[in-house]
């Protein structure tokens, strides 16, 4: 992990900290670099509970919707944002 990912994300949490993934939804969604990719619609999980694909809103008007694959998320919820990496 980059050394600015790790500035962004000190005091950050794992995505299953919260209740439901829905409660994430309209967090800015950031790559490990903490460069701002979109924001997010929804979290899919895996069997286990775990975050398996993020659904990020991008582009000038959020119409476009891509799914990303996620080995894990880490949350910021002062700053309202997920890092994925």
């Amino acid at each position: 992990m980059s050394q600015t990912a790790t500035r962004a994300t000190r005091g950050a949490w794992p995505v299953e900290g919260f209740e439901t993934p829905e409660q994430c939804a309209g967090y800015w969604v950031r790559d490990p670099r903490v460069r701002k990719i979109g924001r997010l619609k929804r979290l899919f999980l895996n069997g286990s509970g775990g975050p398996e694909y993020a659904e990020v809103k991008v582009g000038l008007f959020g119409l476009k919707t891509i799914l990303i694959p996620v080995q894990s998320v880490t949350v910021d919820a002062e700053r309202r944002f997920l890092v994925l990496e």
